[in-house]
């Protein structure tokens, strides 16, 4: 019954996890109304099918809440990272979105990569009963460092949405930090990375839902 009730635990654990985590997020405390209901969608990538992969992804889950989302990669000719970035082709931009009826800009992009190591052999052992200290001393006695060490990718992103309030410069209202961490196929960790970001996005009520 112990090895059962632990081996289910496993199972609800690993059914549930996710290659991303939220790790810190900053909200504009001068702003607390606001909430976006038409949003420019911008993936902040040179790779271009990547790039219209996590658009449609985004799009897809904030249209899922009633938000209307349009892709960057539709809206417009040239790739946003070629765009002219003076400030007055900026300010003559923001005037065409304003004037298109967007509400808001939603930035992501890759910050950053840095490497973890986790103990392989503990997480091996989670759903084990040891019935006898030989038991545990075979299965737990110390090994290699090459053994017992496993190390896996953590890529840092960060996600920003701004304002697009006539009268008012680019506010930034939210900014959050996802770590994706080991992460699977690119379609599993842009689902992984949607689902973490709207969920932080509706938990401080940042969109109109209706």
């Amino acid at each position: 019954m112990t090895r059962l009730f632990a081996f289910l635990v496993i199972i609800f654990l690993f059914a549930n996890c996710s290659s991303s985590r939220l790790v810190d997020e900053y909200i504009n405390a001068e702003t607390p109304n606001f909430q976006a209901n038409k949003v420019l969608v911008v993936g902040l990538t040179p790779d271009g099918g990547l790039q219209r992969q996590f658009e449609y992804s985004l799009q897809q889950a904030l249209e899922a809440e009633d938000v209307i989302a349009i892709k960057s990669v539709d809206y417009f000719e040239e790739p946003v990272h070629e765009i002219n970035q003076s400030e007055e082709n900026l300010a003559n931009l923001e005037k065409q979105l304003i004037d298109a009826g967007f509400d808001a800009v939603l930035f992501s992009k890759v910050t950053g990569q840095e490497s973890k190591v986790t103990m392989a052999q503990s997480y091996r052992n989670i759903a084990r009963s040891f019935e006898s200290f030989s038991d545990y001393y075979s299965e737990n006695k110390p090994v290699s460092a090459s053994e017992q060490l496993e190390e896996y990718p953590v890529y840092n992103t960060e996600t920003s949405l701004y304002c697009l309030c006539p009268g008012k410069d680019r506010d930034l209202i939210w900014r959050g930090k996802i770590d994706i961490v080991d992460p699977p196929a690119a379609t599993a960790s842009i689902r992984d990375y949607v689902r973490t970001l709207v969920q932080a996005l509706k938990r401080n009520n940042l969109l109109i839902i209706k």
